[in-house]
């Protein structure tokens, strides 16, 4: 008896330690600067509330769309806009930590039968996932009212008294905080099927249909609640296409958080790559396919298909990793701790206790070296996040281009990027409405955005689309990371209908060129060719760190490579191992294949990413090394959660090849995960053209040149401003003895390039 009572109480420690090691590491990955592209329009909602008393019901921050009808609960953005208004972004940080805090210790208190230790690690495991979901929006109330109940009706279900009640408690407060009220719908629904299939079992079946009598009344409650709010059932609507939406507006816009996990061998080398935070969700997953087992094997037929379909859910949108995480750690927990225990049983107890100590110091020692890794930035800059290590606002935003608009006083309305649309709602509005964000309220304004976004700024759409709207300033994002690459920088520059008038490294200002705006124009020219960035004042290691690593980019996309060089030279003494500066190097080193390769190497080894391999890929293949640039491409596709472009690139580099049927399928891959055929935006005819103009040299290698003329013809339909395919148009044709159609495409040809 002494020495079970001493191994308990050890085990009761060690499981104490766990446990506080769990909750730490779940505090700090969710203290992070702010700077998610939709916590400034659902604080800007908030704001419009507390100043109108009234819930929005149309869109009340655009000018784009006024008026449009839109649903979406307000509560969550007035309880955010307060917190904000008392402490800026540092107290949204830090409110976020004590959610995750609070988050861990709900778990670790309220467990559903499962002792101390087994939760306490599961926790560890979960915490990223945890504080992926956890950032100032309303998303972060669905993540904790969803735990609550969960463990409340879990608890029920094994017989430990749930607080049932409360359930209409957490459902009138969720709907009028979040539309993923409905996955609060969802759990109630997966508690009572759990409860009839328990009753095939003789031994449960007075105990289940007891709990089910006393417990319908308080579920009916919960359910009715959900039309307690401004919108009453038309929120099931809104929330329904919420969970499915594909981005903005229906514009085809790529949301990373709705992709799906990318299956493959390589997610074994992330499962125990310990300094990947991914690995925790690919132990949980390995942890919950254990617990489906177990579950069947003891006929315990809820559990089991509720495990399954979290984590089908979790593998088809990033987005509910966080829900699956708790559903692990509240149902699979007192599984796995009662198949540990059987696996157990023949061991003594100071066997048992050193492979507790074993298991403890393991998870402990991982706990600590992702925290130094979130204390020191490792972990942000090896994933090329938009947020930092602490408390308060992004480097990201532009908050300097902000306070220039706003002491200018410039005039009219602002364009602004997708990605900017939250911030400037809250930062520029409501004196200024944003142009979009990411609420997507309107398709149309979706898709004319992204085309502006791929139109010379001088082009015949701008000019109209500036004038209907009363466009007069536009506002970019210059940023490393979400900017840059989503427009031409230099043609902005060089354009005679918009002068920069304010540069620095996250942002740049434009103004149209018009009389009354000449003063302004005359007072703040700005020449991209010779402007000098400036760091913002303040901040430390980091702060410095972004600066260099953005005012390289700037300076790369200007083609002032001496001194992008020079920036990202010295942000590599600073930071050495962040993976994506090498990358940007890479780039910088084009015109020397083998030093840019050798950039890419060098990035790969700190950190595998679908990009990396992609660029890898691309480069080989301009050397003609067109084996290992396929290599590269399939292990780009292997980590891409968008692998459209990966597909098409890697069957162009097997038609380099003669793999004929490989590229025919990889074109057909890249078709099915690529924009909808239905795309008419300027990147969604390229894809399209590309997709079709390789199927061309598909069939022209396998010498059916008919196939090859209709498949080009398609490629021009797409692109009939583009004259070089109108040529190999002209010489599939004639090599088909088309000679009518190789005629009008040669003709077609000249024309397009005398034109240009």
């Amino acid at each position: 008896m002494p020495a079970n009572t001493t191994t308990t109480s050890l085990l009761r420690r060690i499981a104490l330690l766990l446990a506080f090691a769990a909750a730490l590491y779940a505090t700090l990955a969710c203290l992070r600067t702010v700077g998610d592209f939709d916590t400034g329009w659902q604080l800007a909602l908030g704001r419009y509330l507390v100043q109108h008393h009234a819930v929005p019901r149309t869109d009340v921050l655009s000018y784009t769309s006024p008026g449009i009808p839109w649903t979406y609960p307000a509560l969550a953005g007035t309880i955010l806009y307060a917190i904000y208004s008392v402490g800026g972004y540092a107290a949204l940080s830090w409110f976020c930590a004590l959610a995750g805090l609070a988050l861990a210790a709900w778990l670790l208190l309220r467990r559903a039968g499962a002792p101390l230790l087994a939760t306490a690690a599961l926790v560890a495991m979960a915490a990223p996932s945890l504080a992926y979901r956890l950032t100032p929006r309303a998303d972060l109330f669905t993540t904790l009212l969803f735990a609550v109940l969960l463990t409340e009706l879990w608890r029920e279900h094994k017989g430990l008294g749930g607080q049932v009640w409360l359930v209409p408690v957490l459902l009138l407060a969720w709907v009028n905080l979040h539309g993923g009220f409905i996955a609060g719908v969802a759990v109630i629904t997966a508690y009572v099927l759990c409860e009839i299939l328990a009753l095939t079992s003789a031994s449960q079946r007075e105990a289940v249909l007891r709990r089910l009598r006393a417990n319908a009344g308080w579920l009916a409650a919960g359910l009715a609640a959900t039309v307690v709010n401004p919108f009453g059932v038309n929120i099931y609507a809104a929330a329904l296409n919420m969970a499915r939406v594909t981005g903005g507006g229906g514009a085809q816009r790529q949301v990373g958080e709705l992709s799906s996990v990318p299956m493959g061998w390589h997610l074994l080398r992330q499962a125990f790559a310990l300094r990947n935070p991914d690995s925790g969700y690919l132990w949980l997953l390995a942890l919950c396919t254990v617990a489906v087992l177990t579950a069947l094997w003891r006929r315990q037929w809820g559990t089991s298909l509720l495990l399954l379909a979290a984590g089908l859910a979790s593998l088809q949108r990033l987005r509910y990793q966080g829900l699956f995480a708790i559903v692990v750690v509240v149902v699979a927990a007192p599984l796995l701790a009662e198949l540990a225990g059987v696996l157990c049983d023949r061991l003594n107890d100071g066997r048992k206790l050193l492979a507790a100590v074993a298991l403890v110091a393991v998870i402990v020692a991982v706990c600590g070296v992702r925290v130094a890794d979130l204390a020191t930035n490792r972990m942000y800059l090896v994933t090329g996040a938009t947020s930092s290590f602490g408390a308060g606002e992004s480097w990201w935003f532009p908050e300097r281009a902000a306070q220039f608009i706003e002491r200018e006083r410039l005039p009219g309305n602002i364009f602004q990027p997708y990605n900017l649309g939250g911030f400037t709602a809250l930062r520029l509005g409501p004196q200024y409405p944003d142009y979009i964000d990411g609420r997507g309220v309107s398709e149309a304004v979706g898709l004319e955005e992204q085309q502006l976004l791929t139109q010379p700024p001088d082009s015949p759409q701008w000019t109209a689309v500036a004038e209907r709207r009363g466009i007069n300033v536009l506002l970019l994002s210059a940023a490393r990371v979400g900017g840059l690459e989503y427009f031409n920088l230099p043609a902005y520059c060089r354009s005679q209908q918009w002068q920069p008038v304010y540069m620095d490294e996250v942002s740049v200002v434009l103004l149209s060129r018009t009389a009354q705006n000449q003063p302004w124009l005359d007072r703040l020219h700005v020449d991209c060719t010779t402007v000098k960035l400036a760091p913002p004042e303040g901040g430390g290691h980091a702060a410095q760190y972004n600066f260099l690593a953005n005012a390289g980019a700037v300076y790369y996309y200007l083609s002032r490579d001496r001194e992008a060089d020079a920036m990202w030279q010295q942000a590599l003494q600073m930071e050495p191992n962040d993976p994506n500066l090498h990358l940007y190097l890479a780039q910088l080193y084009q015109r020397d294949p083998a030093r840019a390769e050798q950039e890419m190497r060098a990035s790969l080894r700190l950190r595998e990413n679908s990009a990396a391999w992609y660029a890898l890929g691309r480069l080989l293949a301009g050397q003609h090394v067109y084996a290992a640039a396929e290599d590269a491409i399939r292990k780009a596709i292997a980590l891409s959660y968008a692998p459209a472009n990966q597909y098409k690139a890697l069957a162009q580099v097997e038609l380099r090849l003669n793999k004929t049927s490989e590229a025919e399928h990889n074109f057909v891959l890249a078709e099915k995960s690529g924009p909808a055929a239905s795309d008419e935006s300027p990147n969604g005819r390229e894809f399209h053209a590309q997709v079709a103009e390789g199927r061309a040299e598909v069939s022209r290698q396998r010498g059916d040149l008919a196939k090859a003329v209709e498949a080009q013809q398609e490629a021009v339909r797409q692109t009939p401003q583009v004259a070089g395919r109108w040529k190999k148009l002209s010489e599939l044709a004639a090599a088909a003895h088309q000679m009518p159609l190789a005629a009008e495409a040669a003709a077609k040809a000249e024309e397009l390039m005398a034109a240009h």
